[in-house]
């Protein structure tokens, strides 16, 4: 069975494609202020957020403990690319301490970006 290769199009939407494109085609700066690289960061880092809760929420049913998600909280966040909004998961315990960026930092600085 051959395995197919994802085009980026079906990752991004199209008109983050289209904008991502024409900004390159701009050859305005790659990452700063209103960059849709920017977009693309934020939309990753809150995706890896929501992996970790899930993964944590997991961990926490196989060992029994009674726990659920209490939304999120909304913050800004420093990268090379410009500033962010990150929205990290909660629970209701508040035993939840995301890897990615922690709960009181406001710079993501893990080379990630």
């Amino acid at each position: 069975m051959k395995k197919e290769k994802k085009n980026e199009k079906e990752i991004l939407s199209q008109e983050l494609y289209d904008r991502l494109k024409d900004h390159l085609y701009s050859k305005r700066p790659v990452l700063g202020e209103d960059s849709p690289f920017s977009e693309l960061l934020q939309s990753m880092v809150n995706e890896v957020l929501e992996g970790e809760m899930s993964s944590f929420m997991n961990e926490e049913r196989a060992s029994s403990r009674k726990n659920k998600r209490n939304g999120k909280t909304l913050k800004k966040v420093r990268t090379n690319s410009g500033d962010i909004y990150v929205e990290t998961p909660r629970d209701r315990n508040g035993d939840f301490e995301p890897e990615l960026i922690g709960k009181r930092e406001r710079e993501l600085s893990s080379g990630l970006d």
